[in-house]
């Protein structure tokens, strides 16, 4: 064999490899194991800021897909999802909104998931006197909530002034904010002397200060839930995000932030 002869089946050998990786790569960019990370589009209520950063880490690391998170009031984000906002799940504040969505065919049958349940308190970067629930409400010139009509736990603090029968007493007293967020942000910024927050809130704050748990009983249930919106094109990933948010762990992770089980 010429020395010409082996130089070209040396470079055939090369070639043929060559092919052989490269359609090996194609096929594994091309395996579902492997394919390209996609990203889920989620409007989340502003309570629940701190444990989804916390969760969407975990969530990415898990599954190399991304989340992209927006947060506002719970009623906002109905709006927007009512006028074909682009989102695939929708982490509401309560159970009626998603209910009202799955009715209406704007989230999927089948999709919702009560993913948390929130407890109310009332919170000052300041120090509340050991005295009643009642009296440290009245005792106060401003006090924070969010709006009733779109943020559920500012429909939680309405109902619960008026179970204490103050709500005539402290109305004029009120500083709205348009979520619980903004609702936080008064009080962190005394611009209100105490507010009506999520204990979620309290325990992921800078500032602790002191609070007082707002009996259950006073308010109606704070039952947050979750569903996937007919808009979204990535139905099964979606799908994923909420059996990995209804997860044990994950649900033990939710409860470290002020959740509650009942």
């Amino acid at each position: 064999m010429t020395d010409k002869t082996l130089l070209v089946a040396k470079y055939t050998r090369m070639y043929a490899k060559k092919i052989v990786l490269s359609a090996m790569f194609f096929c594994i960019l091309l395996s579902p194991s492997h394919s390209l990370a996609d990203t889920l589009r989620l409007a989340v209520a502003s309570n629940f800021i701190s444990p989804i950063k916390q969760l969407a880490t975990k969530f990415e690391r898990e599954t190399g897909h991304s989340l992209q998170l927006s947060f506002g009031s719970s009623g906002k984000f109905f709006a927007q999802i009512k006028n074909n906002a682009p989102y695939d799940i929708f982490l509401s504040a309560d159970l009626t909104k998603p209910q009202i969505l799955i009715k209406e065919q704007l989230a999927l049958q089948g999709s919702l998931i009560i993913y948390a349940k929130g407890q109310l308190a009332l919170w000052s970067i300041n120090t509340i006197p050991e005295i009643a629930l009642k009296d440290a409400i009245l005792r106060a010139k401003r006090i924070a909530i969010a709006n009733p009509k779109l943020a559920p736990y500012g429909k939680a603090a309405k109902e619960s002034l008026r179970s204490l029968s103050i709500w005539d007493d402290v109305k004029n007293k009120i500083v709205q904010g348009e979520n619980i967020g903004q609702t936080y942000q008064f009080v962190y910024s005394q611009n209100a002397e105490i507010g009506f927050v999520a204990l979620s809130q309290v325990f992921a704050g800078q500032k602790k200060g002191h609070f007082i748990s707002v009996p259950n009983e006073l308010h109606g249930k704070i039952n947050q839930a979750a569903v996937i919106l007919t808009r979204t094109h990535n139905t099964e990933l979606a799908k994923t995000f909420m059996a990995f948010i209804m997860r044990a762990d994950v649900q033990e992770e939710i409860l470290q932030f002020g959740y509650s089980t009942e």
